[in-house]
């Protein structure tokens, strides 16, 4: 039996990570600290590890700009590894606004996350059954 809680263990086997962070700025660093940790021993593409990087950093950062603290008062980051791919989620309490792709604006000072987002993932999608929870998928290949 393994003591471990769900998601940890050797770190051959852990295929997952969930993680509850402070609903602060600082928390986008430790996200993509967390996540370096876990893919750095799992020998995948350096392209994977720095797009996967890229992207939690905007799903974290879109969280706190537009949302609000969840149940917790924080925000819950995770990823699980699969065969061929990598998911990686964020979740707050919810915002008043729905994520989207905006129209590319050159003068904008902002706005291009969700459109980095698309760009480097497979698919992506919202999910508010429990505030919002936005999901987006790296190929591992």
């Amino acid at each position: 039996m393994n003591d471990a809680p769900a998601g940890e263990g050797t770190q051959q086997e852990t295929r997952f990570e969930v993680h509850e962070l402070p609903f602060e700025m600082g928390s986008n660093r430790a996200a993509r600290v967390l996540l370096a940790g876990f893919l750095r021993h799992k020998h995948l593409d350096a392209q994977v590890v720095q797009d996967a990087a890229i992207v939690l950093g905007e799903l974290v950062a879109n969280g706190l700009d537009h949302g609000r603290p969840d149940r917790h008062d924080g925000l819950e980051v995770s990823w699980a590894l699969q065969d061929e791919a990598l998911e990686v989620s964020v979740l707050d309490g919810g915002g008043e606004t729905e994520p989207h792709v905006m129209p590319p604006d050159v003068l904008a000072a902002r706005g291009r996350g969700l459109a980095m987002v698309e760009a480097l993932t497979s698919r992506w999608w919202v999910d508010h059954t429990a505030g919002t929870r936005v999901t987006a998928v790296l190929p591992l290949a």
